[in-house]
């Protein structure tokens, strides 16, 4: 429909200003963006009904498994790219909603939602746990928690602040005391170091650290990457090489180094922390789980 109107349009521009145009070409596909899923699938305790999450039709799809075959039982709409579901019980399934910022309650036996729950930006997850049961659900976006009473969720929720950025899968222990909240965007140990000249009219940050005499290069930009010299070396029919930035890795000793084994810890967290934009004392924290 899309296509034809265009070349409508199309034609109609060349009638009224004689310009010519080209034939159109009908469109075979398109790209459907989709946030992650997160945990799409999931089986009720009695092992008998398959749960699925459609994202991109915003609904739970619902399968007999207890033939050994899944036979489609119904689908049910819930909210807008629904990335999680998890079974409460036979008859009841949570289903985490990431655009929404919502949580749908499904009734597995008449195929409805019976209830919505606002979140904060960008759900992920949910998972039931504690004594009495509680209702975990992670927020993403605002890198929370949120805890639910499942049986009165006229309840203000508990939120539960996450040390780490964007908190997304969850699960539980075994016994059900223990929650865990798995750190999407975890770091890795390393950062960043600014290095060249600011271009004018560029604002320079973060500030050229790489390039000031006090580094362990005396400024020289490219710095060394294979003792004092490079490998592979420069081709100097290609002229001077441009200066750059340089990516440090903290050590298990907790020195900041680079791919080449010099120390930067004076110009990252000593001392000289504010030649590289940061303060005495700056760390990185590598979180991968809370446990709550």
């Amino acid at each position: 429909m899309i296509a034809r109107w265009f070349a409508i349009a199309l034609l109609t521009i060349s009638l009224l200003t004689g310009v010519s145009v080209g034939p159109v070409s009908a469109q075979n596909g398109w790209t459907n963006w989709e946030t992650p899923p997160v945990h799409p699938i999931d089986i009720t305790p009695d092992g008998n009904t398959l749960l699925a999450v459609n994202l991109a039709d915003a609904r739970l799809e619902v399968f007999d498994i207890s033939s050994g075959s899944a036979v489609p039982v119904t689908t049910i709409p819930v909210g807008l790219d629904p990335v999680s579901v998890r079974a409460r019980s036979n008859t009841e399934a949570w289903v985490v909603n990431s655009i929404s910022d919502s949580v749908s309650v499904v009734d597995l036996t008449s195929g409805n939602v019976v209830a919505t729950i606002d979140t904060g930006d960008e759900p992920g997850d949910c998972v039931f746990a504690g004594t009495p049961e509680r209702a975990f659900v992670s927020v993403s976006q605002e890198n929370e928690v949120w805890v639910f009473d499942p049986n009165d969720l006229s309840v203000a929720p508990q939120i539960i602040e996450i040390f780490g950025e964007e908190p997304r899968a969850l699960a539980r222990s075994a016994d059900g005391s223990q929650v865990y909240a798995a750190i999407f965007d975890s770091g890795n140990g390393t950062t960043v170091l600014g290095g060249g000249a600011a271009a004018p009219m560029t604002v320079a940050y973060p500030p050229n650290v790489v390039n000031i005499g006090a580094g362990p290069y005396g400024g020289t930009n490219p710095p060394p990457n294979d003792g004092a010299g490079f490998e592979p070396a420069f081709n100097p029919a290609l002229g001077p090489a441009p200066a750059v930035g340089l990516i440090i890795r903290k050590s298990l000793v907790g020195t900041w180094l680079d791919d080449n084994g010099s120390d930067w810890t004076d110009l990252v967290s000593g001392a000289n922390a504010d030649e590289s934009g940061r303060i005495p004392g700056w760390d990185l924290p590598d979180h991968d789980v809370a446990v709550i």
